[in-house]
């Protein structure tokens, strides 16, 4: 079972869905020892699933030898987890609306979307190095 370790934990994964699973159950457990319900348990699963295949296959472009490392933060009011790709970065604005009568029916361009709505914020740092996302969800009151 994962644990924060002075409010941290830091683990990187070869960039292939084999490790879905894996980073799914690593969330939950953080999730469950930080006292989240299993709604919000849920929310960051889903999410953490998305960002790690978004990063695997368009950030990464299924380069096996390219790593995702994934950050998970307690600060004082949020987890924060960051998931961090070695491509070449994308423009956030740029991004489709999939709402829009014209991508409704698109095989893909929902992942964000859905994660800006299951989380309490979505940050992104682009840099020559990769692409971050850091998504904040509140910390259960006590």
């Amino acid at each position: 079972m994962a644990l924060l370790t002075n409010g941290k934990y830091t683990v990187s994964y070869p960039s292939s869905t084999d490790y879905l699973h894996q980073v799914e159950t690593v969330t939950a457990d953080i999730a469950k020892s930080l006292r989240f319900d299993e709604s919000a348990i849920d929310d960051l699963s889903i999410s953490i699933t998305e960002l790690f295949n978004n990063a695997i296959h368009h950030g990464n472009k299924n380069d096996i030898s390219k790593d995702v490392v994934i950050t998970y933060i307690q600060d004082p009011s949020f987890l924060v987890i960051s998931i961090k790709d070695q491509g070449p970065g994308f423009q956030p604005e740029e991004l489709r609306d999939p709402l829009a009568p014209e991508n409704l029916l698109a095989e893909n361009g929902r992942g964000i979307y859905l994660v800006k709505n299951l989380v309490d914020d979505v940050k992104f740092r682009i840099s020559e190095d990769g692409t971050e996302v850091l998504i904040y969800k509140r910390l259960p009151s006590l």
